[in-house]
């Protein structure tokens, strides 16, 4: 598990309020602003003291957003909130869209075990993973933190299993193929569409097909909420050395 909570707020300076840190954190997270050229923008000579200073914000603009990603969600909620695209295809009973999302980062090489405990087998590559749950709308209720990416996707279901409780009795998942076969990890027994598996034939049928275009087409909206999390700059592309402190 990666990241950290609880740390206590440096001694501030007098000089820069509370709001203007918490622009400067923005713009390091936002902008991938270094310390030292944050420090000169603002005419700091201790890159050291700005870089608590804009750490502790940072997390403290996570937990914010913590406040709002985590929810509590009930049967009202989501018959109120069901697009009618899934009414359209009968898909009234989906709680929600899970989905596994992997941030490349450097390698590690000063550590074999760390370096071997990040590899993903979905990227190929040194990565960190978590899982995020939205309803149908769009909106995201649930999710785990940031991991290691050699746990697979299941393994994290299976992990976070306590905090799904919240998902009603008799609603689906429209999950990928990796979730298949996780209802066994949710309290209420929440069944998985998932798209079909060939399992040994040579083609799919035309039913088969369709159903599975559906499937794929309405995850759109889990896809559009990782999209939202990488317009932050810090985590694009591959995430750096420096940056990798303040994840979670």
């Amino acid at each position: 598990h990666c990241g950290g909570r609880g740390i206590s707020r440096p001694a501030a300076s007098s000089a820069i309020t509370p709001f203007e840190w918490c622009l400067l954190a923005k713009m390091r997270m936002n902008c991938g602003f270094s310390y030292r050229q944050l420090a000169l923008m603002i005419g700091f000579k201790s890159t050291s003291y700005l870089g608590e200073q804009v750490k502790f914000w940072i997390w403290k603009w996570g937990e914010a957003g913590e406040n709002l990603s985590i929810l509590d969600i009930d049967e009202e909620f989501l018959a109120k909130t069901c697009p009618m695209a899934f009414k359209k295809e009968g898909l009234e009973k989906v709680c929600a869209i899970p989905d596994g999302k992997d941030f490349l980062i450097h390698t590690p090489r000063q550590n074999t075990l760390f370096t071997r405990a990040c590899y993903s087998d979905k990227m190929h590559a040194r990565a960190v993973r978590c899982i995020s749950w939205c309803t149908p709308m769009g909106l995201s209720f649930e999710h785990t933190n940031l991991f290691l990416a050699r746990p697979g996707e299941k393994t994290l279901v299976e992990l976070w299993a306590p905090r799904l409780k919240k998902c009603p009795v008799g609603y689906s998942m429209l999950s990928d193929r990796g979730f298949a076969d996780t209802a066994r990890f949710y309290p209420n027994m929440n069944k998985q569409l998932t798209p079909k598996f060939l399992r040994g034939r040579k083609q799919f049928t035309a039913e088969e097909v369709s159903a599975d275009r559906t499937i794929c087409k309405l995850r759109y909206t889990c896809e559009v909420a990782f999209s939202r999390v990488t317009q932050t700059k810090g985590l694009r592309d591959v995430i750096s050395h420096d940056f990798f402190v303040t994840l979670d």
